[in-house]
C-alpha cells in the first residue's frame, strides 16, 4: 500500500534525478532516497554526494536498500544500462511498487523492462522526458505509458508531477519521443550545416534567422509539421532537383553537405512514391486521413529502403 506521502527512490543521481528531487522536496515529498554506483568514486562520487546534500536526499548503499524503502522507483541511469538495472530490480521489487523508467533508450528496452517488472507484480511506467529539467524540474513536460502510468499520475499530481498519459503499453511514450527526436536532432544538424556554410562565405548566421522562419511565421505552431510534409509531397521532385545546385555551391565553399545530400535523397525517394494523387492543390484532399493514407502508401513502397 502506497503511503499518503510516497517515498521516492532514484537509481542514478545525475541531472534529472537532482532537479526532480529539488522540486519534489519543495512540493511536499518528505522522503527521497538515491542509489548511484559512482557515489564512492573520488571525482564522480563528489559530484553525486554534493547533489544529494543540496537536494536533501538520503544516499543508500545499494539497490536492495532502495527497493525495500521506496514506493516509487525512478530509474535515471544511462540508456545503455537501463535494461540491466530493470533486470536487477525485478528480483527486488514488491507487488504494488511503481518502477518508472525515464531513461533515453529504445522503446523495445522499455517493453522488455515492463515484462520483467510486471511479472513480479510491480507497476511499470515508461516515462519520456521532452525537455531539460533544470527549469521546471519534476513539472517538466513528460509522456507516460504502461500499466502504472495513470495510477502514478494520481499519486504524484498533488506534488506537481503530472505526466501526460498516452494510451498503449510500455514503450509507447518512448516511441513518440523517438519519433519527435527525428525532428529535433535533424534540425540541430541542419542548423549546424547552415552555420558552417554561412561562416565559410562570411555571412553572420543571425542574419539568416528571420529568413528561416518566414515560410511558417503565420502558421500556428502545431501546423508547421503538416505544412512541411504537404509541401514536401507536392514539390518533392522539383526541390530534389533544386538541391543539386545548392549542394554544388556548398561543396565549392569547402563544406561537406552531409544533411543536404541526405535531404536530396529523401525528397527524391518521396517523389518516386507518386503521392500527389492523395493531395489536391496546396491543401489536403479529405483532411488528415488522406495524408495518413499517403504516408502509409509511402511506407509500403519504401519497405525495401536500406
Amino acid at each position: 500500500m502506497i503511503s499518503k506521502n510516497p517515498r521516492i527512490g532514484f537509481i542514478g543521481f545525475g541531472e534529472v534525478a537532482y532537479h526532480f528531487s529539488e522540486g519534489l522536496k519543495e512540493d511536499g515529498i518528505q522522503e527521497i532516497l538515491a542509489y548511484d554506483k559512482n557515489a564512492k568514486e573520488i571525482t564522480k562520487g563528489e559530484i553525486v554526494r554534493r547533489r544529494v546534500r543540496q537536494a536533501g536526499v538520503e544516499l543508500v548503499p545499494g539497490l536492495r536498500q532502495l527497493a525495500d524503502r521506496s514506493d516509487v522507483i525512478i530509474s535515471a541511469v544511462w540508456g545503455s544500462a537501463a535494461l540491466k538495472v530493470a533486470g536487477k530490480c525485478a528480483s527486488l521489487v514488491k507487488a504494488g511498487q511503481f518502477y518508472c523508467d525515464i531513461n533515453n533508450t529504445a522503446p523495445s528496452v522499455k517493453t522488455q523492462g515492463a515484462e520483467m517488472l510486471n511479472a513480479k507484480g510491480a507497476k511499470y511506467v515508461d516515462l519520456a522526458l521532452f525537455v531539460a529539467p533544470d527549469r521546471d524540474r519534476h513539472r517538466s513536460f513528460m509522456l507516460a505509458s504502461g500499466d502504472g502510468a495513470r495510477p502514478l499520475k494520481r499519486i504524484m499530481a498533488p506534488y506537481g508531477m503530472s505526466p501526460e498519459v498516452v494510451t498503449g503499453g510500455a514503450g509507447r511514450a518512448t516511441t513518440i519521443k523517438t519519433l519527435a527526436n527525428i525532428y529535433y536532432k535533424g534540425i540541430q544538424a541542419l542548423c549546424l550545416e547552415l552555420a558552417i556554410s554561412a561562416w565559410k562565405v562570411g555571412i553572420d548566421p543571425q542574419l539568416l534567422a528571420p529568413l528561416v522562419i518566414k515560410p511558417v511565421e503565420l502558421l500556428p505552431k502545431d501546423g508547421e509539421m503538416a505544412f512541411w510534409i504537404i509541401r514536401g509531397i507536392l514539390h518533392a521532385e522539383r526541390k530534389a532537383a533544386e538541391l543539386e545546385s545548392i549542394i554544388k555551391a556548398v561543396r565549392e565553399w569547402g563544406v561537406k553537405p552531409i544533411m543536404l545530400d541526405a535531404t536530396r535523397k529523401r525528397l527524391k525517394t518521396v517523389s518516386d512514391y507518386g503521392l500527389k494523387s492523395y493531395l489536391k492543390g496546396d491543401g489536403r484532399k479529405g483532411g488528415d486521413s488522406a495524408l495518413l493514407k499517403a504516408l502509409g502508401k509511402a511506407q509500403k513502397k519504401g519497405r525495401n529502403e536500406r
